[in-house]
């Protein structure tokens, strides 16, 4: 049976052999909500009231990484359907100790607020939770009401 995440006006459901790892809720600027799996396979959304340039938002998350992780390749468009949902953003690979990291950064505007996505795996893992991602993107697009108190 799926976890349920339902706090702050935020609610989706995960996996129910994934946790929540952080949280940032109380900021009227940006929340925050990461999860991970016992594998360390990471997905982490943010927030932001009314519109953003979410364009420039994936391009700052693809500067972070690339100052996190020295040894990269370019990054690369990329495209997620979450349901009905069409998350634009990139996608970048860093060598990290014996590891090739695939890590997306992909965003979209609905009902009012300005999501980014983040999403961070070693490169198998990462294909085979790609479809995990979509869908708890999914999950909370679909499950937000108009005007969340």
């Amino acid at each position: 049976m799926p976890n349920v995440f339902d706090q702050a006006g935020i609610r989706f459901i995960y996996p129910d052999n994934w946790k929540v790892s952080e949280t940032q809720l109380e900021t009227e600027h940006c929340r925050s909500i990461s999860l991970e799996n016992k594998n360390s396979t990471q997905w982490s959304v943010f927030i932001f009231p009314g519109s953003e340039n979410l364009q420039e938002r994936v391009a700052e998350t693809i500067r972070a990484m690339h100052m996190e992780y020295e040894d990269h390749e370019e990054s690369e468009p990329y495209r997620q359907m979450a349901g009905d949902f069409e998350l634009i953003g990139s996608r970048m690979y860093f060598n990290f100790m014996d590891f090739i990291l695939c890590i997306t950064a992909t965003a979209i505007e609905q009902d009012g607020y300005s999501y980014l996505f983040v999403a961070e795996a070693e490169d198998r893992e990462f294909d085979e939770n790609e479809p995990v991602f979509g869908a708890i993107a999914f999950s909370l697009l679909s499950a937000q009401p108009t005007n969340p108190s």
